[in-house]
């Protein structure tokens, strides 16, 4: 990359859509398909520098090798390098970020520790919550503003969810990471990555810019990563070779007692969230913590402390009839979680799930497989469509599904909510999959408000309502 002075953008403002650019404002160009045309609009309202990787014959373009990377690095002196004055815990997988996050920010606020977190549900701080685009890891010019804002009011900690993509994009250049966790590889976002020695290619990117790395040991091969990643390394699993192991003692729909074993200590916990993959999250930030050093009575009120994450197997009762509202948008996500809802119920499984549009259509089937061997009966539905037809979604889930099982279809997600509940008889479980906390669809480019808790809300009240 080319070297030059980034303090020289303090003052200007930098950005990355043409069509917004103002008089004097540094455009950065992000997607060279229509480059030049970008630049010309950009120039045209006022433009006073580009940047770009090549120079499109513009005298003021300033090329870069990695324009991507070199944005993230503008943003971070932009907001005085705030990201270095804290303490960063990256949190990467295809599963469970979210969730170990949340697990680690509980244990260092019990160990008086003021944290932040960052990630798929927003940023909150204190109390507070604030706005990112939507992302789960929001783009450098949002994130670097955040590490400002946070460190301004006393943030020790971010705890914050890393995807592959930013991983891949560069958006998270130029920040050390004081512990990265790894919770699993599991397929999802091929249609950007295409193949899963690409996307396991840059979730490991994120042990090249860290200190100390967490890793599960049952979903990711020892040997592999350590010859990938020259740091040390804590592994955690159910297996008793991992540094850091549990054993489940019980599970129910509203919580989890195991015994969980480290190096140093060992001890009994109980947490407020079901089933072993919920288990395994706990025992990333039990290790997370560990190797910040955070004492193992901070540990276990942590762990204790730790309240509902919403959309993650959160547990409604309706006369009789319990429902569970999960993010799970991925084939290992959708198997384990009806896995663990299975021994929870008397009655039958009735899955609700679609799959998101302008994504990677080959997990499609692959989930509407899954979901119909393991219910007894399932409803295929509208996730986030974009700007595919729901029906030709549906369609694709269907190519591979199981026809012993009982299968319903509304392309509508609150009418098939409806359904999924009709069919539901006392004793029965009812897994709303795929959306979990989100308060929207993205329909045709527009985020069109909704939100399942609402509409079960509703189902519930009107459950209240009946004599």
């Amino acid at each position: 990359m080319k070297e030059f002075d980034f303090a020289m953008f303090e003052n200007m403002n930098i950005c990355i859509d043409s069509e917004k650019v103002k008089a004097g404002d540094v455009f950065v160009l992000l997607k060279k398909r229509g480059g030049k045309k970008k630049i010309r609009q950009a120039l045209k309202r006022g433009a006073k520098l580009i940047l770009a990787e090549k120079s499109y014959g513009i005298k003021c373009c300033e090329v870069v090798k990695n324009v991507r990377k070199t944005w993230a690095l503008i943003e971070k002196e932009k907001n005085g390098c705030a990201c270095d004055h804290m303490k960063i815990i990256g949190v990467t997988g295809t599963n469970g970020k979210t969730t170990t996050t949340y697990f680690i920010a509980s244990i260092l606020k019990s160990a008086k520790k003021k944290v932040a977190v960052i990630g798929t549900l927003g940023a909150f701080f204190e109390g507070e919550r604030y706005e990112t685009d939507g992302l789960t890891t929001p783009d450098p010019n949002i994130l670097h503003k955040l590490f400002a804002l946070f460190y301004s009011r006393g943030a020790e900690y971010v705890v914050m969810e890393v995807s592959a993509h930013a991983l891949e994009l560069g958006k998270v250049a130029g920040i050390k990471f004081d512990v990265a966790v790894l919770t699993n590889i599991t397929q999802d976002h091929l249609d950007f990555f295409k193949t899963m020695k690409k996307y396991k290619k840059a979730k490991y990117k994120i042990f090249d810019q860290a200190k100390k790395a967490v890793v599960c040991g049952d979903c990711i091969k020892r040997g592999e990563f350590t010859r990938r990643a020259k740091l040390p390394t804590t592994f955690y699993g159910f297996n008793s070779s991992n540094e850091v192991y549990a054993k489940l003692l019980s599970s129910s729909f509203d919580r989890s007692v195991f015994f969980c074993h480290a190096t140093n200590f060992s001890f009994q916990s109980k947490i407020k969230l079901s089933g072993a993959y919920n288990i395994l999250n706990a025992l990333a930030s039990v290790c997370a913590c560990i190797c910040e050093g955070i004492d193992v009575q901070y540990i276990k009120k942590g762990l204790a402390n730790m309240k509902e994450v919403e959309g993650r197997f959160n547990v409604r009762n309706i006369r009789g009839k319990t429902v569970v509202i999960d993010f799970a948008h991925t084939p290992d996500g959708l198997k384990k979680l009806i896995q663990n809802v299975r021994p929870l119920v008397k009655g039958e499984i009735i899955t609700l799930f679609g799959c998101g549009g302008n994504r990677d259509k080959k997990k499609r089937a692959i989930m509407g497989k899954i979901a119909t061997s393991l219910s007894d009966q399932v409803v295929i539905t509208s996730d986030n469509p974009r700007f595919e037809d729901p029906n030709l979604i549906i369609k694709d889930i269907l190519k591979k599904v199981n026809k012993n099982c009982k299968i319903n279809i509304d392309p509508n997600r609150e009418k098939a909510i409806k359904v999924a509940f009709s069919l539901a008889k006392k004793d029965d479980a009812v897994i709303i999959a795929g959306k979990g906390g989100e308060k929207y669809q993205d329909i045709a480019g527009t985020k069109v408000p909704y939100d399942d808790f609402e509409v079960v809300e509703r189902l519930l009240q009107k459950g209240k309502g009946e004599k």
